[in-house]
């Protein structure tokens, strides 16, 4: 595999999702929390975004579209595929039709998860992500027609990427040889490992290191807190940020460290 055709995890994020039967408008909150989290997360901000994908509105009452607008209003293409087909479809999209970097965003049972996907030269062009990206390879496309709920296998991954970091542990999971390999209930196989390569760090070695869960203010494999205006003016596109935040208004004011988004 060509570093071009190679894909990359370059953040991730996870926010609670709302008890079924919700309003649509907290389903879109949440989408739009774990979304800002895996853009701060990969220090990036959504002009850096070439597509987005979500879950299919007709399958499911959760309208992710609308959530890609809070940050730009049809400035990327939106895909919505069968609900557990988000993480293969952003994947192929990298892989096999060039794009450098997307979004995708999706709820399962409990959580709403998000994740940045980019090629490796997206990567290597920001060389402040190789030690906390994860890289990924995919055998077998998943069954989206399978009968009962999806399961939480896009969480599954988003914690594995944590414990590739070093920021947390996995209970019951031991990796080979740095690598961790995951097979969902839909058949897609997974396998993830560290992009330099390296062996998992041990907690102590990066606990200092002015990565993702410094910009967001805390480590989120080990606690879970909400976004904040602040979090989300930062990662809007840029005509966005200058338009101010009068129309997205229900996040509390401070979050993490967004000078650190200047500083890469």
């Amino acid at each position: 595999m060509t570093s071009e055709s190679k894909v990359f995890i370059a953040g991730v994020g996870f926010s609670p999702a709302p008890p079924g039967g919700s309003p649509t408008n907290e389903f879109i909150a949440a989408l739009v929390s774990t979304a800002t989290k895996a853009l701060l997360d990969a220090g990036l901000s959504y002009d850096d975004v070439a597509r987005g994908v979500t879950s299919d509105r007709s399958h499911t009452s959760i309208h992710g579209s609308e959530a890609f607008e809070v940050f730009e209003e049809g400035g990327v293409a939106v895909d919505e595929v069968e609900r557990g087909s988000e993480l293969h479809t952003s994947f192929c999209w990298v892989r096999d039709r060039g794009a450098p970097c997307v979004l995708m965003i999706a709820v399962e049972e409990s959580a709403a998860v998000a994740f940045v996907l980019v090629s490796g030269s997206f990567l290597w062009s920001r060389r402040y992500l190789k030690d906390s990206a994860a890289l990924i390879r995919e055998s077998g496309a998943p069954r989206p027609k399978l009968d009962g709920p999806p399961g939480e296998m896009l969480y599954d991954v988003c914690l594995l990427v944590w414990v590739l970091r070093g920021w947390s542990h996995a209970k019951g999971i031991a990796a080979r040889g740095g690598r961790f390999f995951y097979r969902d209930r839909r058949s897609q196989s997974i396998e993830l490992s560290r992009a330099d390569a390296k062996a998992i760090p041990r907690w102590e070695e990066v606990k200092y290191r002015q990565d993702g869960k410094h910009r967001l203010g805390y480590n989120p494999a080990v606690e879970t807190k909400d976004i904040s205006q602040e979090d989300l003016e930062a990662v809007r596109v840029s005509s966005k940020r200058q338009k101010g935040m009068g129309d997205w208004t229900q996040f509390d004011r401070k979050g993490g460290d967004k000078a650190a988004l200047s500083r890469l």
